[in-house]
C-alpha cells in the first residue's frame, strides 16, 4: 500500500503490441497519411490517401480490454473524379462516435469532407460531402485542396478544414457545424489578417474540444519562416485573436490545442538548422505568450522535430514527432508540464518493426495523455503502419460522491491504468482529516479479476504492513476498525478497459465524527500514483455551541477559476463570528497556500486579507473590503471583488469568493475552512477539493 506521497512517475511510454497495418487495403495506400484518436483513447482513425488508386480511405480501430482491432474502412460516397486522396485529413469526436475524413483532391483539387457516425459498432455516412464555399484556385491548382488538414470538436458538432492552396497559395480554413444531424458551412472562410503570402495558411489546423478556439498553421509564411494563427468563436462569429504567432523554420508544420483552448503547440520542424522543436504557447485572458520550446534529446541528425505535435486534453502532455530523425526512420518525444515547467519523459521513441525509411513521427494522443499513436505512411514501400504507445502510470480518477454528510454511505472510487485495469495491483483509499494512516479508515483493495479482489482494512495503528481485517469481493461479511466498517453486501469491483471501479459500503463510527478528506492512490508493478485528495466527507457528530463551519459549494472542482460559496454559522448569531478562514493547499500549511482571513464588518460587508507566500497568519496581507471591484493576489491565487460578496442573516454568514489559481499551484488541493469568535474556535475543517491543472 502507499505509505507516503509519491510524485507523478516519469516512466517511459512503451509500445503496445506490434505495429498495426490495415486489412482491406488496396495497393500501396500510404496508410498513416493522417491520424486522430478519440479523447477517451478507445477509437482511432488513420488516413490512407492512396488506397485503391488514390481514391483514398480511412480506417477505424478500436480498443477493447486493452486490445486494438480494426472496426471499419471508411470511403465517402459522392466524390467527384478518381484521384480523391480521401484520408488526406481525418478527425474524430471525444467519444469516438463521429469521424470525418477529407479528400483534398476531390473535384479537381477543390477538396471535400465526409462525416460518418457510429451506432452499435456500425459506421454510416452522415449526409452528403461538405464543400467549402468561396474557394479560389492557385496557379497549377483548381481549388484550395480543402481537407489537407482536419480537426473536430469534442462533441463532434464542429469541424475545421484547412485549404492551404486557396487564392494563390495564401490559404484559408473552413468551419462546418452540425445541427440535428445536418451539416452546413458556418460563416465565411477564415484567412489570417497578417499573412505574408504565399503562406499556405491552413496547412495544419486544430480545434479545442469545446469548439470555441482554433489554431491554424502556415509553414511557408514569410518565406518559410512560418506562423500560426488563433481564432475564437464569440457571439456567433469567428475572429482572429491577436497577431500571428510567428516563428522561424517552418513554424506551423504541425499544430495542436488543449481541450480548453488555452494551450497550443506549434511545430517548427526546421528550427535550429533542421533539428526542429515545438513551441508551446499559453493564453491568459486574450493574450498569447510563448511558454517553452520543446526539443527532444537523443536525436540522430537533423530530426525535423515538430513535423508532428499532439497535446493531451489538459495541455500538460505534449508529443513531438520528428520524421527525419536517424536518416528518415523517424521518432517522437514525450514531454510533461508541471507548474509551468516542461520535462522530457524518458528517451526518444520509435515503433519497432519498421521497414525502410518510415518517416515515423506523425502523432496523436488521447485526452488523458495515456495513449499515443505514431504513424508512418512510408513504412514498407509506402504501405504504412500504426504504432500504439501507452503510459504505464496508474491514476486515481475520482470519488463519488465527492462530498456529502452521513454516517453510512456507498462510495464509488475510480482508478485507471494506461496498460489496462489488469495492470493495477493495489488500490488505496484513506479517509481522515489529514494524510495519516493512524486512527483512519484506511482501505487497500487487491484486484484478482474483473469483478473480484480482496478488501483489507488497516488496523488503528495504520501500519501499511498489517495486521489487516479482510474480506473477499464478491461476498458477504464485514471488516471493521475503530473508525469505520465495510460490508461485502453493497460493495463490488468492476474492471473494464483502462478503468477499475471500486464500490465500498462504509459506515463510520460516532467517535470518528467530523470533516474528512478522501485520499486515493493506485499502484501497478512499476509505479505508484501517490496520494490524491479527490473528495471530502462529513461524519455528523454532536452539535456544538458557538461558531461552526457548514461547508463549501461546489465542494469538488477542477480548473483555474471558480466561484466558491462558504457558509459559516454561530449559535450566538452571525455577529459573534470574529474571523473566518479559508486555506487551500495539499495540507494544513499556510506556506505556499491560498490562505485568507475573512473579517465580517456587517450583514453585507467583510474585510478579505490574503496572506503572503510565507504563510504568516500575522501578516503581511493583501487586503480589500467587500463589496469592491479590487483584486488581491499572492503566488498561489487571486481573489476578485467582482463576483465576490458577503451575506449575513440570523446565525449564518455566507461568503462568496471569485478565486483564480496560478498555474504554479498545480495539483490536487484541499480546501479547509475555520471560524472563531472571541471565545471559541472550530479548528480547521476540510470542506472541499480542487484540482488545479
Amino acid at each position: 500500500m502507499a505509505g507516503s506521497l509519491v510524485p507523478w512517475a516519469s516512466a517511459q511510454y512503451t509500445q503496445l503490441g506490434s505495429k498495426i497495418t490495415p486489412s482491406g487495403a488496396v495497393g500501396a495506400t500510404f496508410f498513416g497519411w493522417s491520424v486522430a484518436i478519440s479523447a477517451d483513447g478507445n477509437t482511432a482513425i488513420v488516413g490512407a490517401a492512396y488506397d485503391t488508386n488514390i481514391l483514398g480511405a480511412a480506417f477505424i480501430f478500436v480498443r477493447n480490454n486493452g486490445v486494438w482491432s480494426q472496426q471499419a474502412k471508411l470511403v465517402g460516397a459522392g466524390y467527384t473524379g478518381t484521384e480523391i486522396h480521401q484520408g488526406s485529413g481525418v478527425a474524430i469526436s471525444a467519444d469516438g462516435n463521429t469521424a470525418a475524413l477529407a479528400g483534398s483532391s476531390d473535384n479537381g483539387d477543390m477538396g471535400a469532407v465526409w462525416v460518418f457516425t457510429r451506432t452499435n459498432g456500425a459506421w454510416t455516412q452522415q449526409g452528403p460531402k461538405l464543400l467549402g464555399a468561396g474557394s479560389v484556385g492557385s496557379p497549377g491548382r483548381n481549388g484550395a485542396d480543402m481537407g489537407i488538414s482536419l480537426s473536430m470538436s469534442g462533441d463532434g458538432n464542429t469541424i475545421i478544414a484547412g485549404g492551404p492552396d486557396d487564392s494563390n497559395y495564401t490559404g484559408a480554413a473552413w468551419i462546418f457545424t452540425r445541427s440535428n444531424g445536418t451539416w452546413t458551412q458556418f460563416g465565411n472562410k477564415l484567412t489570417g489578417s497578417d499573412v505574408a503570402a504565399p503562406s499556405q495558411f491552413g496547412e495544419t489546423v486544430a480545434i479545442s474540444q469545446d469548439g470555441y478556439t482554433a489554431v491554424i498553421g502556415a509553414n511557408i509564411d514569410n518565406n518559410f519562416a512560418g506562423a500560426a494563427w488563433i481564432f475564437v468563436l464569440s457571439n456567433g462569429v469567428w475572429t482572429q485573436q491577436g497577431k500571428k504567432l510567428a516563428g522561424a523554420g517552418e513554424a506551423g508544420s504541425a499544430v495542436a490545442i488543449s481541450a480548453d483552448g488555452n494551450t497550443v503547440a506549434v511545430g517548427v520542424m526546421n528550427d535550429n538548422n533542421g533539428v526542429g522543436e515545438a513551441s508551446i504557447y499559453t493564453r491568459t485572458g486574450t493574450t498569447w505568450s510563448l511558454q517553452s520550446k520543446l526539443s527532444g534529446t537523443g536525436n540522430a541528425g537533423l530530426s525535423g522535430q515538430g513535423a508532428g505535435v499532439a497535446l493531451s486534453a489538459d495541455g500538460n502532455t505534449a508529443v513531438v514527432g520528428g520524421e527525419e530523425d536517424n536518416h528518415f526512420a523517424g521518432a517522437f518525444w514525450i514531454f510533461k508540464r508541471k507548474s509551468g515547467v516542461w520535462t522530457q519523459q524518458g528517451g526518444k521513441l520509435t515503433g519497432s518493426g519498421a521497414v525502410g525509411q518510415a518517416y515515423q513521427g506523425l502523432v496523436a494522443i488521447s485526452g488523458d495523455g495515456s495513449t499515443v499513436l505514431d504513424v508512418s505512411e512510408y513504412d514498407n514501400n509506402n504501405n504504412g503502419a500504426l504504432w500504439i504507445f501507452v503510459s504505464p502510470t496508474p491514476e486515481p480518477v475520482s470519488a463519488s460522491p465527492a462530498s456529502g454528510s452521513g454516517t453510512t454511505q456507498v462510495f464509488t472510487f475510480t482508478f485507471s491504468d494506461a496498460g489496462g485495469y489488469q495492470d493495477l495491483t493495489v488500490l488505496d483509499v484513506l479517509i481522515r482529516d489529514v494524510l495519516d494512516g493512524r486512527q483512519s479508515c484506511y482501505v487497500a483493495f487487491v484486484p484478482s479479476g474483473p469483478t473480484s479482489g480482496s478488501v483489507y482494512l488497516v488496523d488503528d495503528q495504520g501500519d501499511a504492513g498489517g495486521p489487516y481485517s479482510g474480506l473477499v469481493l464478491p461476498g458477504g461479511g464485514s471488516v471493521f476498525n475503530s473508525q469505520c466498517s465495510i460490508t461485502g453486501a453493497g460493495s463490488s469491483a468492476s474492471g473494464n478497459g483502462n478503468t477499475l471501479t471500486l464500490t465500498l459500503a462504509i459506515t463510520f463510527t460516532p467517535s470518528f465524527a467530523g470533516n474528512k478528506v478522501l485520499y486515493l492512490s493506485a499502484q501497478d508493478a512499476s509505479s505508484n500514483s501517490g496520494w490524491s485528495a479527490l473528495g471530502v466527507w462529513n461524519n455528523p457528530g454532536a452539535a456544538s455551541a458557538g461558531p461552526g463551519v457548514s461547508g463549501m459549494s461546489p465542494a469538488r472542482t477542477s480548473g483555474f477559476t471558480q466561484t466558491y460559496t462558504f457558509t459559516f454559522t454561530d449559535t450566538n448569531g452571525y455577529q459573534d463570528i470574529a474571523v473566518a478562514d479559508v486555506l487551500i493547499n495539499t495540507a494544513i500549511n499556510g506556506v505556499g497556500a491560498c490562505y485568507l482571513a475573512i473579517v465580517p464588518m456587517g450583514a453585507g460587508s467583510a474585510a478579505i486579507d490574503l496572506v503572503d507566500n510565507t504563510g504568516d497568519a500575522g501578516g503581511p496581507y493583501a487586503g480589500m473590503i467587500l463589496p469592491t471591484s479590487n483584486v488581491v493576489s499572492n503566488g498561489q491565487c487571486s481573489i476578485s471583488g467582482n463576483g465576490s460578496s458577503v451575506s449575513a442573516n440570523g446565525n449564518t454568514l455566507t461568503v462568496t469568493l471569485a478565486v483564480s489559481f496560478s498555474p504554479s499551484f498545480a495539483g490536487n488541493q484541499i480546501v479547509y475552512s475555520a471560524a472563531r469568535s472571541n471565545a471559541l474556535n472550530t479548528g480547521w475543517q476540510s470542506v472541499g477539493t480542487v484540482t488545479v491543472p
